[in-house]
């Protein structure tokens, strides 16, 4: 490995979803998002992982990647175009991780709709509103 390769290949990679079988691992940010699935070609983040001394990448949808992330990105370098992967990206994902950088947050568009909040106004989302659950009666001694 060149030590270009070794300094891109830090804790995150970006590139397209080679199948469905990957799941969005996203479970701090949008709750709703985590473990839906990421479609073949969808742009997506990977987040290195370690699991019994394997190393391998944690992926979610692009759009689920977080203020935090990005601020680390920016620690780590100096522009977007050093990330892992971002040469091999289509010039309108580049620019997309590009205003991400500099806004410090990803577009509102790049959201992925099963990360989105129910209940906004005018969302038809209210019939698939689950009852509450009704509470036991004390038990009689």
């Amino acid at each position: 490995m060149s030590d270009e390769e070794t300094k891109k290949s830090g804790a995150y990679r970006l590139e397209y979803a080679s199948s469905n079988r990957a799941k969005c691992k996203d479970k701090l940010h949008f709750m709703e998002s985590s473990g839906s699935t990421i479609a073949k070609g969808e742009l997506r983040l990977g987040s290195q992982v370690d699991f019994r001394g394997n190393t391998s990448f944690a992926w979610r949808h692009w759009g689920c990647t977080t203020p935090v992330i990005i601020a680390k990105f920016k620690d780590a370098f100096a522009s977007a175009d050093e990330l892992d992967g971002f040469e091999e990206l289509k010039e309108a994902d580049q620019e997309r991780v590009r205003k991400a950088w500099e806004d410090g947050r990803v577009a509102e568009e790049d959201i992925p709709a099963t990360a989105k909040k129910t209940g906004d106004a005018g969302d038809a989302g209210e019939d698939n509103e689950k009852p509450k659950k009704k509470r036991a009666p004390p038990k009689k001694k």
